[in-house]
């Protein structure tokens, strides 16, 4: 983000913070315009040459010509202005970004678009085509997948690449960093107490790393797949609810005592319901974990907690190397 010489704010991107650069100005707005870049004049020390030769044409990735320590303090900014901006946290406690062990080739599904022949992503901003051999931050075996499908002369549509492999509902996109989320929703749950109540719960992918913490956990999962997955195996003190997270969130919640009960939550892109907002208020566990994929809506909805809780920790976690999706993990406490 740059200001032209009126003042107008101008986005570029593919620009680091603290480059001289030229660009040629495609679309200006009353209080904004967009360019795109021609020429870096002095360059960043944390820029580096993109690995993939589509770089910049493809509208996946976002991050590859920046150095990838570089990557993991944009993430945590990017988490910390939005806290503010949206938020309304003055100060939000946003840690550093955990790194991924695998910053490439950790993608185990991605999807592909063919149309007339061509096999490869959606330009940013359009429909048009980027034919791709591989991509580098897909999986080894992804790309093998990939490598067929062109081989097999596809018609047009869309197809979704996936690892083979045995797992229980909702697979996390990079199999590299999984664990290491698992470990942070950990650490935030600590010490443990009464109830645990996981909403959006899929498989138990928390609440089977965390039951043991509890006296009693209760998930709520609206695929049915998924709660049967969760209920194989299940422990003496797990319960796993089919249904909408609306219908079933109080009465789990009325399972425990509010002092020694911690909400989870790890709803869709799109975040929380008003409604769901309400009863959490209402019913005043003590503790809230809230994992999302879009630090905006989580945003928007630490706002609306604010009422009763007050933000205590922020921790990104790089679930999406070389591009600006965040995962991040909150741990919000009751007032």
């Amino acid at each position: 983000m740059g200001r032209l010489e009126n003042g107008k704010v101008c986005f570029v991107p593919r620009v680091i913070p603290g480059e001289r650069v030229t660009a040629l100005v495609r679309k200006e707005k009353a209080s904004y315009a967009e360019a795109d870049l021609s020429a870096v004049l002095d360059a960043s020390p944390d820029r580096m040459e993109p690995v993939c030769p589509v770089f910049g044409r493809c509208g996946g990735c976002h991050y590859q010509h920046v150095r990838y320590e570089r990557q993991l303090v944009f993430k945590q900014e990017q988490v910390a202005d939005v806290l503010r901006r949206i938020g309304g946290q003055g100060n939000p406690p946003v840690e550093p970004t955990v790194p991924s062990p695998q910053d490439f080739h950790y993608r185990n599904r991605i999807t592909v678009h063919v149309k007339d022949g061509r096999v490869g992503f959606y330009a940013p901003g359009s429909r048009k085509i980027v034919e791709i051999s591989e991509c580098p931050i897909a999986t080894e075996k992804v790309n093998g997948l990939l490598a067929e499908l062109r081989g097999s002369r596809p018609g047009n549509g869309e197809y979704p690449l996936r690892e083979p492999g045995e797992f229980r509902g909702f697979r996390q996109v990079n199999d590299a960093i999984a664990g290491r989320l698992l470990e942070v929703v950990e650490e935030m749950a600590a010490p443990g107490g009464g109830l645990l109540v996981d909403a959006y719960c899929g498989a138990g992918f928390f609440a089977k790393r965390l039951s043991a913490m509890f006296h009693m956990t209760v998930g709520i999962e609206w695929s049915a797949d998924a709660v049967r997955a969760a209920r194989q195996g299940v422990g003496d003190n797990e319960i796993y609810l089919l249904g909408d997270v609306k219908r079933h969130l109080i009465p789990a919640l009325g399972a425990g005592q509010p002092e020694t009960t911690t909400l989870l939550l790890d709803p869709p892109e799109e975040g929380l319901d008003a409604s769901i907002i309400g009863t959490v208020l209402e019913r005043g566990p003590s503790r809230i974990i809230y994992v999302s994929c879009n630090p905006a809506t989580l945003a928007r909805d630490i706002k609306r907690l604010a009422a009763g809780y007050g933000l205590r920790r922020v921790r990104p976690v790089d679930m999406f190397p070389q591009t600006a999706e965040i995962e991040a993990a909150a741990l919000l406490e009751k007032l």
